[in-house]
């Protein structure tokens, strides 16, 4: 089966869950029914986004809801991007939101979905085998650690804009680039006459930079790094916007120093 045909009949898969959803429709279902526009128009990528944030529980929706966006979620991350990891995880969390959950029509759009789904209904279920006493509460199962520029926040997981941004979003733009004044060439070493700094991190949905994401990836100038971080720490953004609603946005922006006689170094700031 193509992707594209894949894709297509995703859109039967869900029927049951909508079923059980009641008025009045919360934005979650309104969030569903958008990434299911997307899927009908093959854009895997703009839906992939919507129903990451339909599943946050910030957005208010029904047990039903939650569990139709984490359903579709991992099978666009199978079909789409062969990623059985990320789906084993998006039905992972479907099952811990509805334990009894029955999502009829995976092994139609492909019979290992419907593998995956069983595995980890079966990692989930409780030992009933023989025993003497009840058993001691099983340890949470951990995750992964986040990056800090995944930090739990209200507004859900920050977009990824750090080349561009994959589903449709607008980058956030810099209000105002920061001025750097009284550069010494020394700190760019005794034969340097080049330096890069580059950083990523998260701008908020306020169009600040959220100072637990900040991550310095590359560093040719490490006596103008405090510089940099002071002046990234001041800066303000017009935040990313998703259909127009400001979201969290993972961005990059690189900062390039030259030495350029007479004591002074010029520099240029490009991104996010």
């Amino acid at each position: 089966m193509t992707k594209s045909r894949a894709l297509f009949s995703l859109l039967a898969l869900p029927v049951a869950l909508v079923a059980q959803q009641q008025a009045p429709i919360s934005r979650a279902a309104e969030l569903v029914t958008l990434a299911r526009d997307q899927i009908r128009a093959n854009r895997s990528d703009s839906a992939l986004t919507l129903l990451k944030l339909a599943s946050d529980s910030t957005t208010g929706g029904t047990v039903a809801d939650r569990v139709q966006a984490y359903v579709l979620l991992g099978v666009i991350e199978y079909i789409a991007h062969h990623d059985s990891g990320a789906t084993a995880l998006a039905f992972r969390h479907a099952l811990q939101v509805d334990p009894g959950l029955q999502a009829a029509g995976l092994a139609q759009v492909d019979s290992a979905l419907d593998r995956i789904m069983m595995a980890e209904r079966s990692a989930m279920a409780p030992d009933t085998t023989a025993r003497q006493a009840p058993p001691p509460p099983a340890p949470p199962r951990t995750p992964p650690p986040a990056r800090p520029s995944q930090a739990s926040s209200p507004f859900g997981p920050p977009h990824d804009c750090i080349r561009r941004c994959r589903g449709g979003e607008e980058k956030p733009e810099v209000i105002q680039r920061p001025q750097f004044t009284m550069l010494d060439p020394a700190v760019l070493g005794p034969s340097e006459t080049r330096g890069v700094i580059v950083v990523h991190f998260v701008v908020g949905v306020e169009g600040a930079p959220e100072p637990e994401s900040i991550r310095v990836t590359t560093n040719t100038a490490q006596g103008l790094t405090n510089q940099v971080l002071e002046a990234l720490n001041a800066m303000h953004f017009r935040p990313a916007t998703l259909n127009g609603t400001p979201v969290r946005a993972q961005v990059e922006m690189r900062f390039e120093f030259r030495a350029a006689g007479y004591n002074t170094i010029d520099y240029t700031i490009t991104g996010p």
